[in-house]
């Protein structure tokens, strides 16, 4: 790594920019300390200590991070939150999903309110009706749900199963809830549960049985997906009452685990709860074949190519898979987490900054709820998000916020070796280390552009006045370069790295800070994590790669609908990549034809190709196709004159989606690019043909007053139902107009089908409710063309036939949100042409 002076240091953003690390770097008064990050690391770094980590409640975050745990935490106030909804999967009282999931979202909701609520305060206040509530819902055996018999065989979604999976997760909120609010009636319910677990273990843990066990597969319907997740709950248990009941039968159910586990697996998040369960197995008894296999398996996940470029996986722990999952994530996060805490290894903690940057970022819905992203790829994995995140309230709502709230716990850690500050987020809390307590602040900024960051840190002995030695561990991003040290306290004593840290020893006190500064830079990774080392003075091909900014991916947007694009970057002469920009100084490349274009053929692109805007997810959080991964043509920067650069920065501000907002216009099909469709989507010369893959979506934000209008016809091939979408703040939350033609043969009444009418729909948290159908004015048949115009004004919405008023009705509280067309299956099909959105 080099080090430059400050003098030398060449980091500006553009002068437009309102964030400016360099300026600010030069103007503090202090002295400089050139750190050799490059110091050639100790033969035999010391023995990994035990670390003290944070309390997470004691953690004050702020910044992005805490931006997105606070709106996670606020959503479990809003519906479909009710205490009745919480415990239907045990008092079966409401009729929602997944109640045969006993104990599933009322556990995790226990565990998740419980850790956030504040000093005293049980929030939200569901939270105090569930725990008065949840123990009389408890059977003789001390198992939640359906009566069971767990002698007959454990096929595929057998009643057992999912009780499992559900009494698994409501065990750790339990035991959760019990310690934090010192309750000995909860306490005594997570015990009974637990001896269900002791008690149970002659049918359910069975040698004789293995091959049963295996045949229900590892879905979420699959005996290893539900119940093994017990092993979390059971450690926990055994910690809080040191009954060697519950550790013997973690155990036990940990060696049959191993037995059974093998990537890939269906279910992501059930598996990897089971292995955090095993990490918690090390924790208690240091036995070290319990973390030996984990380590194994995250190698296994990572070079294998289930761990996506974006730091995360699959809802299917697969190469590739169509959605990933808020749990998953989660529970990969903490996965890693827990990996540094028993290994000392910076490697986990790599992977969690680059998750939370992007994958976790990602998951997240606009009401601060989780749940399954789309995504699109090839079997070597995905290669691009698709379209919006589903929220899934279930369940992927209640994890997501408990991943970042853990995480507060490893931001730093003490250790009697000095205090260890573990990612570059704003913080302050206090640290055990050393003997003593310390107190410490991290302020960091960051320009994902350019590639700079800075962190303040201030750390201050408690009940002294004087200076305290300790040792400072930094960690910096992966790649991070030109590092610089200020103190305005004089030089600090800066060792060499070890363990992938920053050794900085100093007489610490309180009002004095130190400033790090530093570099990340552009860099290219192939799929598996692999740097690739850019190379000069010549035109290079690369297949099959990621951009990034520090531990940030790059997406690139507007991505085409399927596939990978050829991408243009540049090399310096010292080797330096670096992209196009925009009129903003945004980084901006350009579509390319293919991978073997010629230089004339890149100059050709720069002034007529489609402009592409690449920045982190931070800076799209767009429903348009957005890549992660690429081809990608390197060309030297000096063959592209000062000119052309500046003529495609003109016409690359007008084509950034990120700063176009909502999309109005006419002929709006014509224009694959706007539109998030699901599968079943054709754009055709002669309109949008949509057959299929339920919501898709116009992309852009700012939708409130407005005209949407088509023209519609119900092809032959489907059975004469077709629909549209307006106020859709998500796929999720919409409100839906469906037609049904006169000479329909589909007859559902559950679902109050009738030949020439309109059925009004609105959805919300994604369950549907359907109002009586509207009789059709006219006769509207299959092959025939109408104009169809829905007005969208303050809480009224208008739907209109070939210029007549039909229908009027309130909007059920959705002022804002996009417009679209659903379908179903092959019955549901509609061809739509002459689009028209229009601002009211």
């Amino acid at each position: 790594m080099t080090i430059e002076s400050p003098k030398k240091m060449n980091c500006a953003p553009p002068e437009n920019r309102t964030m400016n690390l360099s300026t600010r770097f030069l103007s503090l008064a202090a002295a400089l300390l050139v750190i050799p990050v490059s110091a050639t690391t100790a033969a035999e770094p010391s023995a990994w200590p035990d670390v003290h980590l944070l309390s997470a409640e004691q953690v004050e975050l702020s910044g992005p991070l805490a931006e997105s745990l606070r709106r996670g935490v606020e959503r479990l106030a809003k519906d479909p939150f009710t205490a009745d909804w919480l415990l239907a999967d045990v008092s079966f009282k409401v009729d929602r999903i997944f109640t045969n999931y006993s104990g599933d979202a009322s556990g995790r909701f226990i565990e998740l309110a419980t850790l956030t609520s504040p000093p005293g305060k049980l929030s939200p206040p569901a939270l105090r009706s569930v725990l008065d509530s949840v123990a009389q819902y408890q059977k003789p055996d001390g198992h939640f749900g359906l009566e069971v018999d767990l002698a007959k065989p454990l096929v595929k979604l057998a009643p057992p199963i999912p009780m499992l999976w559900g009494n698994a997760r409501l065990l750790v909120g339990l035991v959760t809830a019990a310690q934090k609010w010192n309750d000995p009636k909860l306490l005594a319910a997570a015990k009974r549960l637990g001896d269900f677990y002791v008690e149970s273990a002659a049918q359910l843990c069975s040698p004789a049985r293995e091959a049963e066990y295996r045949a229900s597969g590892t879905y979420g319907d699959g005996y290893t997906c539900c119940y093994f997740p017990a092993l979390e709950g059971l450690a926990m248990l055994y910690r809080a009452t040191k009954d060697e009941r519950y550790l013997n039968q973690a155990r036990r159910m940990a060696d049959l685990f191993w037995k059974m586990d093998a990537l890939p697996v269906e279910h992501s998040h059930g598996n990897l709860c089971a292995w955090r369960g095993i990490l918690e197995l090390y924790e208690i008894t240091r036995e070290r074949s319990y973390l030996d296999r984990a380590r194994a398996k995250w190698e296994a996940a990572v070079t294998g190519g289930y761990v996506w470029p974006i730091g995360g996986i699959g809802e299917h722990w697969n190469v590739f898979f169509e959605g990933d999952e808020g749990c998953s994530e989660s529970d990969w996060l903490r996965f890693n987490l827990e990996l540094w805490r028993d290994t000392g290894d910076t490697r986990y903690l790599d992977m969690a900054e680059r998750l939370m940057h992007n994958q976790y970022a990602a998951n997240q819905c606009a009401n601060g709820g989780y749940g399954m992203r789309h995504f699109d790829g090839d079997a070597a994995g995905p290669v691009a998000t698709s379209g919006p995140v589903d929220e899934w309230a279930f369940c992927c709502s209640f994890h997501g916020p408990l991943g970042l709230h853990f995480l507060k716990a490893y931001l730093a850690a003490g250790s009697d070796r000095g205090i260890y500050v573990n990612f570059p987020v704003s913080f302050a809390t206090t640290v055990k280390a050393g003997g003593r307590d310390w107190r410490l602040a991290v302020t960091t900024t960051r320009d994902s552009q350019e590639g700079l960051g800075a962190m303040d840190i201030a750390l201050s002995p408690q009940g002294t006045s004087e200076a305290v030695r300790t040792v400072l561990w930094l960690r910096l991003p992966p790649r991070a370069s030109n590092v610089q040290l200020v103190s305005a306290a004089g030089p600090a004593k800066a060792g060499s790295t070890e363990r992938g840290y920053l050794r900085l020893e100093h007489d610490f006190k309180a009002g004095e800070k130190l400033t790090v500064v530093f570099r990340s830079g552009l860099s290219i990774e192939r799929r598996r994590f692999q740097p690739v080392q850019p190379v000069s003075g010549t035109i290079s091909r690369l297949r099959e790669v990621s951009l990034l900014s520090g531990p940030e991916v790059l997406f690139a947007a507007p991505a085409p609908d399927r596939g990978r694009t050829a991408l243009l970057a540049t090399v310096d002469p010292t080797g330096r990549l670096d992209l196009l920009r925009n009129a903003q100084g945004g980084y901006a490349s350009v579509s390319l034809p293919s991978l073997d274009v010629s230089e004339a053929q890149v100059l050709s692109a720069l002034e007529s190709a489609r402009p592409v805007a690449l920045r982190p997810w931070s800076g799209f959080q767009t429903r348009l196709r957005a890549a992660f991964v690429h081809d990608l043509v390197l060309v030297p920067a000096d063959s592209i004159p000062a000119p052309a650069r500046a003529r495609f920065a003109a016409r690359a501000r007008v084509a950034d989606p990120s700063l176009s907002g909502p999309f109005f216009g006419t002929n709006l099909e014509t224009n694959s690019d706007l539109w998030r469709g699901a599968g079943g989507w054709e754009f055709r010369p002669e309109g949008l043909r949509v057959s299929g893959g339920d919501v898709g979506l116009i992309d852009g934000e700012g939708y409130e007053n407005y005209r949407f209008e088509f023209e519609m016809e119900l092809p032959r091939e489907g059975e004469g139902i077709t629909g549209w979408v307006v106020r859709a703040q998500s796929a999720n939350d919409c409100v839906m107009f469906q037609l049904q033609s006169a000479d329909s043969p589909f007859n559902a009444p559950q679902f109050k089908t009738r030949p020439n009418t309109l059925r009004p729909h609105v959805r919300r948290n994604g369950e549907w409710t359907i109002a009586d159908p509207v009789p059709l004015p006219k006769e509207v048949r299959r092959g025939q063309a109408h104009r169809i115009a829905v007005e969208c004004r303050a809480d009224t919405i208008a739907v209109y036939l070939d210029g007549d008023k039909i229908h009027s009705q309130t909007d059920f509280g959705l002022r804002t949100g996009a417009v679209g067309f659903r379908a179903a299956g092959a019955a549901e099909q509609g061809l739509f042409r002459k689009i028209t959105l229009r601002k009211l």
